[in-house]
């Protein structure tokens, strides 16, 4: 099928590009998958997204380049239910994946300012199918540490600490929510988690 033709399957969640060799987006040919999670392979794929506003959201479509997890293009319909092909990053509102991933990549992917919630929610549903928990855990715990749900957010690194975390910063982490707590033996213990692994003292 083509990318024009992408609205006439709602089921699928994420499909892959399998020739790009068209100058309107619109004609590249792309496959469904019953993939769930975006995979840490090398590839394009177009993924059902969110257009993010205060109290709603709007389906859409949305190019992620893995495993480097690049946005770089949205399709959706505009006001006369025409298809158009806009530029991720020139976005009035956020759009973000409507499924989380298990490749590592920037956490401001899942990040919707109008309503930050959507996100967070994504990345809970996606933390019950992730193969590598870590990676969606690590992008829910940032979210919720940036929206000042420290204990939930703890919650979520802690879950990254149990299944292999990405760098020693995530015990950085850990050590500044527990010291907002004011649990300083905690605090410390991560701190010192963080220099081991770094290697300082």
């Amino acid at each position: 099928m083509k990318i024009k033709d992408i609205y006439s399957d709602i089921k699928t969640r994420i499909f892959v590009v399998l020739n790009q060799d068209d100058d309107n987006i619109l004609d590249w040919v792309i496959e469904p998958t019953s993939l769930e999670l975006l995979p840490e392979d090398e590839n394009t794929y177009f993924v059902k997204a969110f257009q993010v506003s205060a109290d709603a959201t709007v389906d859409c479509y949305l190019s992620i380049l893995t495993p480097e997890r690049v946005a770089e293009t949205v399709v959706k319909m505009n006001s006369n239910g025409n298809l158009v092909v806009e530029n991720w990053c020139e976005q009035n509102q956020s759009v973000i994946p409507a499924v989380a991933s298990d490749c590592f990549g920037n956490y401001d992917l899942y990040f919707a300012k109008e309503n930050p919630q959507v996100g967070i929610d994504v990345l809970r549903d996606g933390l019950a199918k992730a193969q590598n928990k870590n990676v969606v855990a690590e992008d829910l715990g940032y979210l919720l540490r940036d929206e000042n749900v420290i204990l939930e957010a703890i919650e979520a690194f802690k879950i990254s600490e149990l299944n292999g975390p990405s760098s020693a910063y995530i015990y950085l982490e850990l050590s500044n929510l527990y010291k907002q707590l004011g649990q300083a033996d905690l605090e410390s213990t991560y701190l010192q988690k963080f220099k081991d692994d770094i290697g300082t003292e």
